[in-house]
């Protein structure tokens, strides 16, 4: 029975990550602002979307974290470049966990906290700028240009934007918003889906579906 359960629970877990997938249109990037400005706390604003954020909030509380995102921590406005549960579904299939709970504590925190800066970013705050390999082959360094630098709770992560091109006219399109982190070397480059979702302790950015944890 136990094996049967836990057959079940992993078929589950596909299945969620399958449709979240399938239900995507390129990778979620709409290069906007998405649900605009909410006058409640983030953690009051995640309990609004369970299909993005449901197992975001169980990694929050496992990680005993909670306080960061409903405002009654040390940082009264913070910036989370936010892993959505389809990121979190994929890892732990990666890992063959059968629960987000089933996750360390500490993976959770480490996670979280690398992708939190303690003050209100919002896209219009990061100049235009790139980071490219310095050399053709894929252990290439990376080198970054203009942009910004933050820090965050731990670790810091490199920001830029860049206009895209609208009817295959450079410079016309929407403002995307790129991280990368700072944390290890040859970690690949994040687009930020949707932007500026503002609450009353601060702002997300939500991260594509493809975010990987390993890249942080």
């Amino acid at each position: 029975m136990a094996a049967t359960i836990k057959h079940i629970t992993k078929g589950a877990i596909v299945v969620m990550v399958l449709c979240l997938c399938s239900c995507t249109k390129y990778n979620y990037i709409n290069g906007g602002t998405a649900n605009g400005i909410h006058d409640c706390t983030m953690w009051e604003y995640f309990h609004t979307n369970s299909y993005d954020w449901d197992s975001t909030v169980v990694m929050i509380e496992h990680a005993g974290l909670k306080s960061l995102f409903d405002g009654t921590g040390e940082y009264k406005q913070i910036t989370f470049f936010g892993l959505t549960s389809n990121s979190i579904l994929r890892y732990m299939l990666e890992n063959n966990y059968e629960r987000v709970t089933d996750i360390p504590v500490g993976k959770c925190q480490d996670i979280i906290q690398k992708l939190v800066a303690p003050k209100r970013i919002m896209l219009n705050d990061v100049p235009r700028g790139n980071r490219i390999q310095s050399g053709g082959g894929i252990e290439s360094a990376f080198v970054e240009y203009d942009g910004l630098v933050f820090d965050c709770i731990r670790g810091s992560l490199f920001l830029w934007t860049q206009r895209m091109a609208y009817n295959d006219i450079e410079d016309t399109g929407e403002i995307a918003l790129y991280i990368a982190s700072r944390n290890q070397d040859g970690t690949r480059n994040e687009r930020v889906a949707s932007t500026d979702i503002q609450t009353t302790n601060g702002v997300v950015h939500s991260l594509n579906y493809d975010f990987r944890f390993r890249n942080f």
